[in-house]
């Protein structure tokens, strides 16, 4: 373990959700019986986060971490979709705004894509900084979190400690360190790997 987590290192804001308890209740023993037994590689806690995040949020999120491992569910849900959100809670406020994006993972192979996201972040409560968030188009690939590669155009801009990261970034140019591993990134790309912490 890095030792950084979210009470430390930036707490995070993912979306918003309007579901009740009684609701939530549901959907989580439901997902037990849909899944209900546990497979490191396939059904496992980091699949129930994921799913679980996009049905609490409507599919309207922002997450942009690598899954180590698990076979997430993204039947039915629309990849051109205009919408965002904004937050604030405990010292993090964000605002974001997209046009698409989508994931699908088998195993530990995982595809990530979005067009059109931009959102702005200050985080003063669990961890500290600044940042803007503007991706023209990305499209990611991963063997769980071991090493990913991602390719596109973004102009990234901020600086400070937020998501469980320390992170740096001007124009795209910039990289992060911590919970997610190490990563370096330029306008047009990036490459990362697991953390060694």
């Amino acid at each position: 373990s890095s030792g950084i987590n979210a009470e430390y290192g930036g707490g995070e804001v993912v979306g918003k959700t309007t579901k009740t308890d009684s609701e939530i209740d549901y959907w989580c023993q439901r997902w037990v019986e849909i899944n209900p037994d546990y497979n490191f590689i396939k059904d496992n806690c980091q699949k129930f986060a994921y799913e679980f995040m996009i049905w609490l949020t409507d599919n309207n999120y922002k997450c942009d971490h690598r899954v180590d491992a698990g076979n997430i569910d993204t039947e039915n849900r629309e990849f051109w979709a205009v919408d965002g959100f904004a937050a604030a809670k405990d010292g993090n406020a964000i605002a974001t705004f997209g046009l698409g994006q989508g994931h699908a993972s088998v195993g530990p192979a995982n595809i990530k894509t979005k067009v059109g996201q931009v959102s702005a972040q200050a985080v003063a409560g669990p961890g500290f900084g600044a940042f803007v968030d503007a991706t023209v188009v990305e499209a990611g690939i991963s063997a769980g979190n071991v090493a990913g590669i991602h390719v596109g155009l973004n102009a990234n801009t901020g600086a400070g400690v937020r998501n469980g990261n320390v992170e740096a970034h001007l124009l795209g140019f910039g990289g992060k360190i911590g919970a997610d591993g190490i990563e370096i990134n330029t306008p047009i790309g990036g490459v990362n790997a697991c953390s060694v912490m």
